[in-house]
């Protein structure tokens, strides 16, 4: 299992830490952490001699293209930061206009909220949603006892995105396919999900388009327990124009 953390700022220079300080206290077992970012020597760069870290110099968008070009690396689990951009939506809405030519992919705004604590309709169709209407620690690692209510963590984002896509169908926007991918907490504040989960949204989302319907719409979100940036991607037959994600989670 490898590491790839997304960007070697300061975010993901405490993360290297982080991963190595888990490691030598035998917490977790990985072979390799990969620290990508388009800097030649960004913040993470003095971790870069460390025995089992390797920084590449990528945009993340070209690494995610020819890193996730076959399910080789599904092993992999994903580190990102908290802002950056929807690399996860990005890299699966070129796959499909790569794959698909003449359809048109389109994020649309939500004709309903999920009711959360804080809902936020961003400009660029991000669906920004928390449990919390605190400020929660950026490294929290969302235990069952939340340490701000000091109470039982009855709330679970995975849930609440897939009731909203349920109760879209009720506001004409039906969800094809609903693709949540976890970065839950692994160890030491290290928060991550796999490759794995990227692949199969990939795929499904493949199989759906090959029925050729006139319009697939897919709810696809970057979650933790507690937090959550969706977006409602929708693909229309026969149609030659495509809207890429330009907003950050």
């Amino acid at each position: 299992m490898r590491f790839v953390i997304l960007g070697g700022g300061c975010y993901g220079s405490f993360y290297v830490q982080q991963l190595l300080k888990a490691r030598n206290a035998d917490a977790l077992h990985f072979d390799e952490i990969l620290v990508v970012d388009h800097n030649q020597r960004p913040a993470a760069y003095k971790s870069g001699d460390a025995p089992g870290v390797r920084l590449v110099r990528r945009e993340w968008d070209e690494f995610f293209d020819e890193h996730l070009v076959d399910s080789a690396n599904s092993d992999d689990q994903l580190v990102p930061s908290p802002f950056n951009p929807h690399l996860a939506l990005g890299w699966l809405m070129r796959g499909i206009a790569r794959n698909h030519p003449g359809h048109a992919l389109s994020l649309e705004t939500f004709n309903r909220m999920p009711g959360t604590p804080f809902q936020q309709q961003r400009e660029h169709g991000t669906l920004v949603a928390s449990h919390a209407d605190w400020i929660c620690p950026v490294h929290c690692i969302e235990p069952e006892i939340c340490p701000h209510t000091r109470g039982p963590r009855f709330w679970d984002m995975d849930r609440t995105g897939r009731a909203l896509a349920a109760e879209l169908e009720e506001e004409e926007q039906t969800v094809s396919q609903v693709h949540l991918f976890h970065c839950h907490h692994l160890a030491y504040g290290v928060g991550a999900y796999p490759v794995a989960e990227l692949i199969a949204a990939r795929d499904a989302i493949e199989v759906e388009l090959s029925r050729s319907p006139a319009v697939a719409r897919f709810l696809v979100g970057t979650i933790s327990r507690c937090h959550g940036a969706f977006h409602l991607l929708a693909v229309r037959l026969g149609m030659d124009t495509v809207s890429t994600p330009a907003d950050r989670n």
